[in-house]
Order: structure tokens, then sequence, then C-alpha cells
């Protein structure tokens, strides 16, 4: 797909090469994410960009963080979305609100395969986890998307506070884990057929999650 020139207003440089960087990883991946392309594509000279990124890490680390940000953007209208839909019980509402929590995420990873692998594993420095510090944007983000739902099962008595570490690490391995499946290892499937299997992964993570709470959910 050929490269989209910008333009850009005196003092938005920085932001408009993140954008630029955004596009190639949509397109390509964290790997299509090069000083000299973005430069070509905003339409300034490369050491323009260096004054902004004086390494390529710098970059991707900035293209990931943003990319980190439209992933949980795409998550926050998933929930939205079908917030009307959720059961009037606190405990029902609860398991719920993480099933639509993973199923966002691994939605994210099929749609934006490009934005997902750029947010996941973009940055040299790595990738954030789940209860590590806040990124510098303040929009939502995977992690804090997938904490606020492991808040509400403590909340309403489903997941013990003792759990909630291993909680954290069980409800991301399993997102994590069917998204790179449906991504690298697994030949295509149809849709209901893959949406079924994401049902059948979070329902066991669920069970899984609340067995030590005050009973399981359904």
């Amino acid at each position: 797909m050929a490269e989209k020139r910008t333009t850009y207003h005196h003092g938005d440089l920085r932001a408009a090469l993140i954008a630029a960087g955004i596009e190639l990883a949509r397109q390509g991946g964290p790997q299509a994410v090069v000083l000299r392309a973005v430069a070509r594509i905003v339409g300034v000279a490369p050491n323009s960009a260096y004054g902004h990124f004086p390494t390529l890490a710098a970059l991707k680390s900035a293209v990931a963080q943003r990319a980190q940000t439209e992933m949980g953007a795409a998550m926050a209208a998933h929930l939205d979305a079908v917030e009307d839909a959720a059961p009037a019980d606190p405990r029902q509402a609860a398991t719920a609100y993480l099933r639509e929590v993973g199923r966002s995420y691994v939605h994210f990873a099929i749609d934006e395969p490009g934005l997902f692998r750029t947010a996941m594993g973009g940055s040299p420095a790595g990738l954030r986890v789940p209860g590590g510090t806040p990124g510098a944007d303040d929009g939502p983000e995977p992690d804090t998307l997938l904490l606020r739902a492991l808040t509400r099962l403590t909340d309403a008595g489903c997941l013990r506070p003792a759990d909630r570490s291993r909680a954290v690490t069980a409800s991301w391995a399993t997102v994590h884990g069917l998204s790179t499946l449906f991504l690298d290892l697994l030949a295509p499937v149809p849709a209901a057929e893959r949406e079924a299997a994401i049902d059948d992964a979070l329902d066991v993570l669920v069970a899984g999650l609340t067995a030590r709470g005050a009973g399981p959910v359904g």
C-alpha cells in the first residue's frame, strides 16, 4: 500500500511523526516503523525527525504507547456499546464485564493485527504489564480495563483480594494467548467458530477466577 504524505502545523511535528508511525504499524506491524519512513510520510527531512526521536527505539516506544491507547479506546467503545445489556445482578454484571473486556481484546487483535503487534511488542522497553506504571496518555488502555474488570469482580464478591495478582496473570494469559493463536498459529476459521472458541475460553477463565470467591457465577 502506498504511503500517504501528510502535512503538519508548526509545533505539531512530534505528533505528526507518531501518527505516521501508527499508519505504518497498522499496515506492517512494528517492523515497518522506521524514522526515514515516517519523515517521508510527514514530508520533512530525516534530521527533523531525529530532533524529536534521536533513536529508532524512542520512536518505536512512542508509537507502541499510542497503539496501546488506540487499542484501549477500541475496547472501551465495545464496552460502552454492550453496557445496556449488562445483567442487573452485580455479580453477573461483573463477570459479564470481564468477558467483554476479554472479547474486545481478542477482537482488536483480529481486526488490527499490525497495531496489536505494535502495542504488545513494538516497544524496545517491553510491554507495560497490567498494574505497572501508567502511560503518558490519558485514554483507557488494555491493562487499565483489565484491572477495572478484576476490581469489579472483587467488589462483587466473586474474586478474593488475595487472588488478584494471580487473576491478572490468568486473565492476561487467556486473552493474549487466544489472540496469538488466532493471528499466528491457527488457520483462518469461520467467525462463528472463532466466537465459540472465545466464549469457551472466557467461560473457563471466569469459572476459575470465581471458584474460590462467593461461589461460581454464571
